[in-house]
């Protein structure tokens, strides 16, 4: 689960959000190696997400911008999706 603090363009102060990555099953153990540099190119990703966050169509774009980050980070052919748990705005 990760906190963070939107910037003035956005309309809330804070997202709360949490996500699962599905990982190819032998790739489980490097990827598991990696989760700090996921949790960082998120928290780096999320911060800097210039567009309006509350938009309906917003999820989609976060969604796929984040598993690209998340992929490019594990290497290709490790983590097949990114599942959204949690996103809640406040």
């Amino acid at each position: 689960t990760m906190v963070i603090s939107l910037g003035p363009k956005s309309g809330s102060e804070h997202l709360r959000f949490t996500a699962q990555v599905e990982v190819v099953d032998s790739a489980a153990a490097d990827v598991t190696l990696l989760i700090p540099r996921i949790l960082d190119v998120l928290n780096s990703y999320l911060r800097a997400v210039d567009f309006e966050i509350e938009h309906p169509a917003a999820m989609a774009k976060l969604r796929a911008q984040m598993l690209r980050r998340i992929q490019i980070v594990t290497g290709e052919g490790r983590v097949r999706d990114l599942l959204i748990t949690e996103f809640v705005l406040n």
